[in-house]
């Protein structure tokens, strides 16, 4: 049976880390931890959330795929990759669009035997916006991050990958936790 990667695609403020961080501890399954140069946001762990680096650090670490958006690096190294298939079969990794189909022809081209499967995280933009504000985002930023999804076309990708999860406004957080969670349980084969 090969290995599943996970790769969560969406916009800022979609949700994909909180979705992530409930569904690992409720499945046990792996995460390859990004590394990123921008700064901590409130209640961020290093380590956990991201390895949060200065950009000359980001340059001395052997990465397997790299982007820089809204003016920070973002990145995956080996070590990471590694680590995370120590704990699980299947992992999760919260990585651009670009980020994932990157892995998906490093695996081909390497005869590894992952199968990465891509899940948007589908939230309108007006739900971005909002939870952007409720997480305390100053108002410049957010129009900056809000202007940045708009020109990197990241609802484009929304057809592109495996599997869309829509998000409901009219569901808790813990319930649309849940309702993803299910879904990875479905589409992994895992119960």
């Amino acid at each position: 049976m090969s290995k599943k990667l996970f790769g969560i695609v969406g916009p800022s403020g979609s949700g994909k880390s909180t979705y992530v961080a409930y569904a690992r501890e409720k499945t046990g399954f792996g995460e390859i931890v990004s590394t990123t140069t921008r700064l901590p946001r409130k209640g961020e762990i290093d380590g956990k959330d991201y390895h949060f680096v200065t950009q000359e650090e980001f340059k001395n670490i052997e990465m397997i795929e790299k982007d820089e958006y809204a003016g920070n690096f973002y990145g995956t190294a080996q070590k990471d990759l590694d680590y995370a298939y120590l704990q699980s079969d299947c992992a999760f990794m919260v990585v651009t669009y670009e980020g994932a189909q990157i892995f998906k022809k490093l695996f081909k081209e390497k005869n590894l035997d992952i199968d990465v499967i891509t899940i948007f995280v589908h939230t309108p933009i007006e739900e971005l916006e909002k939870r952007m504000i409720n997480r305390g985002d100053d108002k410049k930023r957010i129009k900056e991050r809000i202007e940045n999804i708009k020109q990197r076309k990241e609802y484009d990708n929304l057809h592109k990958t495996d599997y869309v999860f829509e998000t409901s406004s009219d569901l808790t957080l813990e319930e649309t936790c849940q309702q993803f969670t299910n879904f990875i349980y479905k589409i992994s084969g895992e119960s």
